[in-house]
């Protein structure tokens, strides 16, 4: 086997990678997991129903697709960074449907929480993708997965695909490495203001139960 096959059979298994672990498919699969993990969690048996909650996150899905398939079609010629910005686009349109009918509903917070997390991914890399074509695959496998190990430490395997995801695209001629990696630092920065935010938040309870508690 000669070093072109070796490069060929790299690139196919890069590609497959890829393909395997898709933004629109790894997403999906992530927000099924926090949807099944908020469910089982919830006290309230009237909160404990998969179907309305299935049928919304598909609706959302099938919003993200119309308009990652359908809206470089409105346009003559799409350029290299037109499919990361319009699978941005629709996944950011998609999730913030869920989070609409999740907080009108009042199904729980976890999905919520999880859907503003992507969209607060989301809208920078609408800003600097048609700058700089920052990858989406691994920023929207490293968010969700950062995101479920935080909810449960038995879901951290899943760090190991965003890993895998920064390799995998520039040897799949897809990106740079720069570009590749570029997407997991905003991925870093967003986790790391949801983990800032969270924390406060948490300080901010703890600080007003203990008043209460002084008070009494």
């Amino acid at each position: 086997m000669d070093a072109n096959s070796d490069v060929q059979m790299v690139e196919t298994i890069a590609r497959t990678y890829s393909e395997a672990f898709t933004p629109e498919y790894f997403v999906l699969l992530c927000t099924i997991a926090v949807l099944v993990y908020e469910v089982r969690s919830a006290r309230d048996p009237e909160l404990r129903d998969f179907g309305p909650r299935v049928g919304v996150v598909a609706l959302g899905w099938a919003v993200a697709f119309a308009i990652y398939e359908g809206a470089p079609s409105l346009f003559g010629t799409v350029p290299s960074w037109g499919p990361d910005f319009t699978g941005s686009l629709g996944l950011g349109v998609g999730i913030t449907l869920i989070w609409g009918v999740w907080r009108v509903q009042q199904w729980g917070r976890r999905v919520p929480e999880f859907s503003l997390l992507l969209v607060a991914a989301t809208v920078p890399h609408l800003l600097v993708t048609p700058f700089w074509d920052v990858s989406s695959h691994v920023l929207y496998a490293a968010v969700p997965a950062g995101y479920l190990a935080f909810l449960d430490r038995r879901f951290a395997p899943a760090l190991v695909v965003a890993l895998g995801m920064v390799v995998a695209r520039p040897l799949a001629g897809a990106h740079t490495w720069p570009e590749s990696i570029g997407g997991l630092v905003l991925a870093g920065l967003v986790l790391a203001g949801f983990a800032y935010r969270n924390d406060r938040t948490r300080e901010g309870r703890t600080r007003g139960t203990a008043t209460d508690a002084e008070r009494l």
